[in-house]
């Protein structure tokens, strides 16, 4: 489990929500209404929220959200932009990770995207208590597609990470003999980083791989030399995601 210090020092270059950049955020939304999965008289829990890319959008479709996430630092910039779109009377920020989050209430939609939170059955279980109505799971159901790791498999022939939580999650769902829907999706995004943050990034990939080899900065900034531009990096991802909702 990642712990909330890791997450904390991810703030700053983790996604933020941005008006002009959300296209795929409303989609999804365009999705859950279509469903009516969310009305504006739906209550919300957003799991492992981060920095509300995802929370400030649905904000603006429901009656009120609980957002949780671990990190504090991400929060602080979640609870800056929900000020800033008139959004913090809707928004209830709870810092804690899921297996502490303590609460009697029941939620319209408890919804989760890209989220780190669950471990085993009882998180899964707990989900199902605080739902009164809807559960809305986005995650990765391949790579991330991300052109970092493409360098490194290039370079090293380091594999990229894949994820099969989805799969996890529908295990779980036909062992319980609930009926839902999934929706495959694609998402392509384009951030730039400092070179130190893009660094940082690399060293963290090369933590998680069978890598072992340590490379200086020097190294890994030579090797970010094609992605880098005007002392910035670009970092792109070209995602497979799927919707799974019941």
């Amino acid at each position: 489990m990642q712990t909330k210090q890791f997450w904390d020092t991810q703030a700053l270059n983790f996604p933020r929500y941005n008006e002009t950049k959300d296209q795929f955020q409303q989609m999804l939304i365009s999705i859950l209404k279509e469903k009516n999965i969310i009305t504006k008289k739906s209550s919300l829990l957003d799991i492992g929220c981060g920095t509300g890319i995802y929370t400030i959008p649905l904000a603006k479709n429901v009656k009120n959200i609980v957002a949780l996430d671990i990190s504090s630092t991400m929060l602080n910039i979640l609870k800056e932009d929900a000020w800033n779109n008139n959004l913090n009377n809707i928004i209830q920020t709870e810092c804690s990770n899921w297996q502490d989050f303590n609460s009697d209430d029941k939620f319209d939609v408890v919804f989760a995207s890209l989220s780190a939170a669950f471990n085993d059955d009882n998180d899964f279980d707990k989900i199902l208590n605080h739902s009164n109505k809807h559960v809305v799971f986005l995650d990765f159901i391949d790579t991330k597609g991300s052109n970092f790791e493409k360098l490194l498999f290039d370079k090293f022939g380091i594999k990229e990470q894949v994820f099969n939580d989805t799969e996890k999650i529908k295990q779980c769902l036909d062992f319980k003999k609930l009926k839902y829907s999934t929706i495959p999706l694609t998402n392509h995004y384009v951030k730039t980083l400092d070179k130190k943050s893009a660094v940082v990034k690399i060293e963290e990939l090369l933590n998680v791989s069978e890598f072992d080899k340590i490379l200086s900065n020097e190294e890994i900034l030579e090797l970010l030399q094609p992605l880098t531009i005007d002392n910035k990096v670009k970092e792109e991802f070209n995602m497979k995601l799927e919707l799974i909702y019941w």
